[in-house]
This record gives structure tokens, C-alpha cells and sequence, in this order.
């Protein structure tokens, strides 16, 4: 994470501040509103949010309330790994979680998007992992606050030394067998899961890493001036 202002020498620079938080809110925004239309593709709900997903079929709470819930343990994980290097800023990724628990049920119940053909529902889902992977790539690189779970990623990548991306196939792939394997124990069914699931699993975190390549570099000299990425996407930028 970044320091909260933009520095021009000793000075404030209000200007790239302030368009770093609107990129920073835009790239919240986008994530919510990806997890939703992947959720109402049809075609299973995203790796990101399987796990609330599953909490939330089993307990009758809404997906909003599960994602904020889910979240804030990702937050407490953190803790655990980081140990004493865990900063207090870290635990604004619970203001983080709220926010975009209540922006999913938001964009839930105002978005009326139910595609019935198959070619609509892959559409949709196609639509949805751009929409995830580049609101997350958004988020991180601006070094506000990440969203909880891709903030336990960005911990654990740079504890070992790795991409972001790379590090995100492995949590998310054993994040939706565990939600998986609860919703099958409890529910005896497989509950919201379906090939977007699989896909986002495997696929959401190198798409993540092209963003990057993308966009990581414009992102970060848009709010910081001639500033590099975070050390997560300036080695996915450069293809590392």
C-alpha cells in the first residue's frame, strides 16, 4: 500500500489525490458490479465470492452480508501471516468489506439481468470476468485499500516473491474446492457453483495479470506522476 496522499516533494498534490480515490471508488465499483453479473449469468457464482456464496444458501443471509462477513476473516488472516508486521491500515479492509457487501446487494437488486440463451449467459460471463479482473487490477494498483481477499493475496505473493496473479489461481482454486466441499457436506447439493466458477478459478488471476500489463504502469503515472507500480504489478507489467 501507498501512503493515503499524494506527495509532490513535501507538498500535497490535491489533484492527483483526489483522481486517485475517484479510481480507486471506480475500480470498488467495477468489482461489485462484475460479481454480480457473474452471479447472475447462470453459469455459477465467481471464485471471489464462492465461499459467501455457499454461506449464504446454507444460512438464508443475504450474498451481500456473506461477502462482508467472508471478507472480514480474509482480514484477520492477513494479521496472522503478517504477525508484526501487520500495519493498522490493513484493518480498513473491513470498511472496504462493508462497502462492497452493500454495493453487491445494491447492484443485485437494481441490475434485472436474468440471460435465459446460452450464448447470453456466456456473454454475461465473459462480461463479468473483464469487469473482476480489471476493477481488482484498479484497486491494487492504486494502494488505497485492497478488497480483503486479494489483499491476503498480495500478503502471501509477497511473502514469497511472486505475481500477484500466479499467487490468485492457486487461492482462488482452493478457496472454491473448500466452498465446494461445504456446500456439498451441509446442502448435499453443489449449491451456486457452475463452469464460471471453475473458469474464474483458473483463469481470473492471469487475466489479472494482463490487466496489469495493461494497464498497471497508466494507472499508477495517471495518480502518482512518473511513479512505478506496486511490486506486485510491476512484475506482472513487465511480464516477469
Amino acid at each position: 500500500m501507498r501512503p493515503l496522499l499524494v506527495l509532490d516533494g513535501v507538498r500535497v498534490d490535491w489533484r492527483r489525490t483526489v483522481l486517485r480515490m475517484a479510481m480507486y471508488l471506480s475500480g470498488v465499483l467495477i468489482l461489485a458490479l462484475g460479481i454480480v453479473i457473474q452471479t447472475e449469468s447462470g453459469m455459477g457464482v465467481a471464485s471471489l465470492t464462492c465461499f459467501a456464496d455457499a454461506l449464504s444458501h446454507i444460512s438464508g443471509v443475504s450474498l451481500g452480508t456473506m461477502v462482508s462477513v467472508t471478507y472480514i476473516v480474509y482480514v484477520f488472516a492477513q494479521l496472522v501471516i503478517l504477525g508484526r508486521e501487520f500495519q493498522p491500515r490493513i484493518l480498513l479492509e473491513i470498511g472496504f468489506s462493508v462497502v462492497i457487501g452493500m454495493f453487491t446487494d445494491v447492484f443485485s437488486a437494481l441490475i434485472p439481468i436474468h440471460p435465459v440463451a446460452l450464448s447470453e449467459r456466456v456473454a454475461a460471463m465473459c462480461v463479468s470476468l473483464l469487469l473482476t479482473s480489471f476493477g481488482v487490477s484498479l484497486v491494487v494498483n492504486m494502494g488505497v485499500v485492497p478488497n480483503a481477499p486479494d489483499g491476503l493475496v498480495q500478503v502471501i505473493a509477497e511473502k514469497m516473491q511472486k505475481r500477484f496473479g500466479d499467487v490468485k489461481v492457486a487461492f482462488d482454486s482452493i478457496h472454491v474446492a473448500a466452498a465446494l466441499a461445504l456446500t456439498l457436506t451441509v446442502l448435499g447439493t453443489a449449491g451456486g457453483f457452475g463452469p464460471t466458477t471453475v473458469i474464474s478459478a483458473l483463469f481470473l488471476g492471469r487475466m489479472i495479470n494482463v490487466m496489469n500489463r495493461l494497464f498497471a504502469t497508466r494507472f499508477t503515472r495517471a495518480a502518482f506522476g512518473n511513479v512505478a507500480p506496486l511490486a506486485s504489478g510491476l512484475a506482472e507489467a513487465r511480464g516477469e
